[in-house]
């Protein structure tokens, strides 16, 4: 592609996005120190606009989020605010969320963890709508199993995602009664966004490849080089929540699980996987009551025994991947 053309792209990528904040009513926004949020934050602070960052941790981790958020809170003159919560505050929450999201899935429960946290201690500053970076890895291809794809495949798997892509962040939002804004779901953003061309959303740098190649080219020159290139890492990596397995084993002994593991899948029908998983079922089970399928003629869940769509590749109830004992 001729670079008066990515010119001519980043131009127009930057004036939609820009107004896709512009429009928005907002007094905070996420700061994880990855490129989505930090580009929402860049724009935010080039607005004139009054608000203010918030970032999380988790205590017992190496929080590599926070490094990075620093780093644009310096750059930027932001009014950053970092959290961080323990082992007791991050169970408390996945009460929270497994209430919410109606899932025990652990991958789910790990990411939205740090995400609930977030959202309530901005609740408790008194602040009322907040920019998160959501759409950005889903609409420019963001995810390495994207790009590690020849072009063709990738753009049916975008195809996908975009047929059934949805937001924790805002069911959490509601449910805390803080409004969470979505800058690149924004109608005209989204529409672009879908029409860029796939052999600009992957591109490389430094002879490593890189999603969303497009937008940081737009921004290239607006933050840090560690920013914009930055690799994509998924939210319980980036706020240290990916140890919460070993920290739920640690503190459960070996044969208690075991013993609930056998106790659950037979009483149940449920294969429990982990001692995390353990701790999220039985929360959801307290609510819910045992997961069943709504429809015992449709297709079901190995694991869970819930519906699931023969078009998804693993159950929202428990996340596992289907077709996988």
């Amino acid at each position: 592609m001729k670079t008066g053309k990515i010119e001519d792209i980043c131009t127009l990528l930057r004036k939609k996005l820009e107004e896709a904040v512009e429009k928005r009513s907002y007094d905070s926004a996420f700061l994880s120190g990855g490129l989505d949020t930090s580009v929402i934050n860049y724009i935010a602070s080039r607005q004139g606009n009054d608000f203010e960052s918030i970032s999380v941790g988790f205590e017992d981790s190496s929080m590599k989020d926070l490094k990075y958020a620093e780093i644009i809170e310096e750059e930027l003159n932001l009014d950053l605010h970092v959290f961080t919560f323990d082992f007791e505050e991050a169970k408390n929450a996945a009460r929270d969320v497994v209430e919410i999201m109606r899932s025990f899935d652990p991958i789910e429960i790990r990411n939205d963890i740090s995400l609930h946290i977030g959202l309530k201690k901005a609740k408790e500053l008194g602040l009322e709508s907040i920019l998160t970076g959501d759409g950005s890895d889903e609409l420019l291809a963001g995810y390495p199993f994207l790009y590690k794809l020849p072009q063709d495949e990738m753009e049916e798997e975008l195809d996908k995602i975009w047929r059934v892509m949805n937001f924790s962040s805002q069911q959490i939002g509601k449910n805390l009664g803080i409004s969470v804004e979505l800058p690149y779901l924004d109608e005209q953003f989204k529409k672009f966004a879908m029409n860029i061309s796939s052999d600009v959303k992957v591109g490389e740098w430094n002879e490593e490849k890189f999603g969303k190649w497009i937008l940081r080219k737009a921004y290239e020159d607006k933050l840090p080089i560690e920013i914009i290139w930055r690799k994509k890492i998924p939210i319980e990596i980036g706020s240290g929540t990916t140890i919460l397995p070993d920290k739920f084993k640690s503190n459960l002994d070996e044969d208690y699980f075991k013993a609930k593991k056998e106790e659950v899948a037979k009483e149940d029908e449920v294969l429990v996987r982990s001692e995390e998983q353990l701790f999220y079922y039985q929360i959801y089970k307290s609510l819910y009551g045992p997961p069943k399928a709504e429809d015992p003629d449709k297709s079901k869940c190995p694991y869970c025994k819930t519906n699931v769509s023969e078009k998804v590749t693993f159950c929202r109830t428990c996340g596992s991947g289907l077709g996988k004992q």
